[in-house]
């Protein structure tokens, strides 16, 4: 049950420039059913955002999202996590930076990133795991 990062990763990054409006990353989103994007400059990662980043820009900031652009509302710098981090780093700094979606990196590469729904799949394979271990020392008891 030692799990590290690299176990729990989604290995597909989507990037997104600075200079996008907030609405097409908003749209690129929806299209692409994900959450979140590196925001680059010159296809250098400047930072990260996400729905809720979107969300609070348009409705509580009152930013038009057809004229500014994503890299006035991204999180910067990005927080990022080794690829060797275990369960708990990884669920200690999302917890403790409020964030939902975690860029995993090798030395200064970013190679995947973890979001809360991979965290819930593997706390649910992990339980499964420990139900399954839990019945078959039951069963040998008996």
């Amino acid at each position: 049950m030692d799990m590290k990062a690299y176990d729990i990763m989604t290995p597909e990054i989507r990037y997104i420039d600075k200079n996008t409006s907030i609405k097409d990353v908003a749209i690129r989103m929806i299209n692409e059913g994900i959450g979140a994007l590196i925001v680059t400059d010159n296809n250098h990662p400047i930072g990260i955002v996400t729905k809720r980043d979107i969300i609070w820009s348009v409705l509580f900031e009152k930013r038009d999202p057809e004229k500014e652009s994503v890299d006035k509302i991204m999180s910067s710098p990005i927080i990022t996590i080794d690829s060797d981090a275990d369960l708990y780093m990884i669920i200690d700094t999302m917890i403790r930076n409020n964030i939902t979606h975690l860029p995993v990196r090798e030395g200064d590469k970013i190679v995947g990133i973890i979001t809360d729904y991979d965290l819930m799949i593997t706390l649910r394979d992990l339980l499964n795991m420990i139900k399954s271990r839990s019945l078959r020392n039951k069963g040998s008891e008996e």
